[in-house]
């Protein structure tokens, strides 16, 4: 074989894992069909403290992949005219996140991976085929290029971490399970320069309400840029092709505070997006191959975690590869180790993305006058404020979280209302 593993795909999930096995000593071979540094179609994303934490594990640098990218320390949400400023608490030792320009990110890890000298990496790779010897993967046929030879390169194992539309899954027909393709989402966004501040307390993510079926969110982003996203019901964002900047510019508009922030602004990238945002899991894979970040496993970009699911899966396979490199497991028991793992991490947050994206894309409620002050005082209440930032930073599992929320808003109701009384008697 010429190489331990070939990881196809060379952004966050490949080249994190790529770094991992490369720490093991295994020959890689890691491949990006774009060329680096770039930007991903899908991805304005924010990144937490547990994200930070499995990057530290690599030792990859905060001081490159966050090179000039503000820290941002609170998230804001906008409904019925309230608003909700939610600290993100202290996690792994940090207090803060990241609105990362994905270019700089991805190309960071990129450069990281090939610090280890069993590690190769080659950009502008384009995979077309899997090699097979009987029902087992031994490698793959590529080429640099349009117009450059075909070469057929083999190794043990071969790992796909090439997206939604892997090239690896199609090839092996990877089963798919736990699909929910009912709620359908697609998202657009784009960076600016000179965006107006949220507010003089520094840098922020905040969420926006659009019109029905759709929302925004804004963050301070590298080098003084800001990520204004959009996302929603498929059918709505639905442009017309050549045309998708034009409707980028006029939904962004549709919101009066985003239309004052970038009244003196200037967008300074292209529109990226994808559309019908796919939610599911696919087998972890099979003899001579696997399955690694959104080829494994993705879900709606709602919930802020994606980057996190990319970084985890790496490590959760990368110490699957351990024990079948060792000898300590045959490779279907480690697999089976891998999905598991991966599962009991993941899958709580996927069915609270689910529900959230049914809820407030699908099924928004139509709030009566009468009931806007009990959303207020859910927005206001810091014990609600507590329990967002905990699921944001993974310090509460989302499964624990749905059912906290529920006694934690009544009690916020409550607190809010007697606030309200105080107030009106003059204590």
């Amino acid at each position: 074989m010429d190489y331990d593993v070939i990881i196809v795909g060379g952004r966050p999930a490949g080249s994190t894992l790529a770094a991992r096995l490369g720490a093991q000593h295994l020959k890689v071979l890691l491949l990006e069909r774009a060329a680096m540094p770039s930007l991903p179609a899908a991805s304005s994303p924010i990144i937490y403290s547990p994200a930070l934490k499995l990057l530290d594990e690599i030792g990859a640098p905060e001081d490159e992949y966050a090179h000039h990218t503000p820290p941002i320390r609170r998230v804001i949400g906008h409904a019925a005219g309230f608003s909700a400023v939610i600290p993100i608490p202290e996690a792994h030792g940090r207090d803060y996140a990241y609105a990362i320009d994905r270019a700089r990110f991805d190309h960071a890890l990129w450069t990281h991976a090939q610090r280890f000298n069993t590690v190769t990496a080659r950009d502008n790779f384009n995979v077309t085929e899997l090699l097979w010897d009987g029902d087992r993967v031994v490698g793959i046929v590529g080429s640099a290029g349009k117009h450059a030879p075909e070469e057929r390169i083999t190794a043990r194992l071969v790992i796909g971490a090439d997206g939604r539309f892997s090239v690896v899954a199609r090839k092996t027909n990877a089963a798919e399970h736990d699909v929910h393709n009912e709620n359908p989402t697609s998202l657009y966004y784009a960076y600016w320069k000179n965006v107006r501040p949220y507010d003089e307390h520094g840098p922020a993510a905040v969420a926006y309400e659009g019109g029905v079926g759709y929302g925004f969110l804004v963050m301070d982003s590298a080098d003084g840029r800001t990520g204004i996203t959009f996302e929603g019901q498929a059918d709505l964002l639905n442009p017309e092709p050549g045309k998708i900047t034009a409707f980028y510019l006029d939904l962004v508009n549709s919101n009066p505070h985003i239309r004052a922030r970038i009244a003196e602004a200037e967008m300074v990238t292209d529109v990226h997006g994808m559309r019908r945002i796919g939610n599911l899991y696919r087998q972890p894979g099979g003899e001579g191959w696997a399955l690694v970040g959104d080829a494994y496993h993705q879900h709606d970009p709602l919930d802020g975690q994606g980057i996190f699911n990319a970084l985890f899966t790496a490590k959760a396979l990368a110490q699957a590869v351990r024990s079948w490199n060792h000898g300590q497991k045959i490779w279907t028991h480690a697999l089976a180790d891998y999905d598991e793992t991966t599962r009991i991490k993941t899958y709580g947050m996927y069915k609270r993305t689910l529900d959230q994206v049914r809820q407030n894309l699908y099924s928004p409620a139509q709030v009566p006058g009468w009931a806007l002050n009990g959303i207020r005082w859910v927005m206001e209440d810091p014990a609600m404020h507590w329990l967002m930032g905990q699921m944001l930073t993974r310090q509460l599992p989302a499964e624990v979280v749905t059912l906290l929320t529920p006694g934690v808003a009544v009690g916020a109701m409550m607190r809010g209302s007697l606030r309200d009384l105080r107030k009106m008697v003059g204590f």
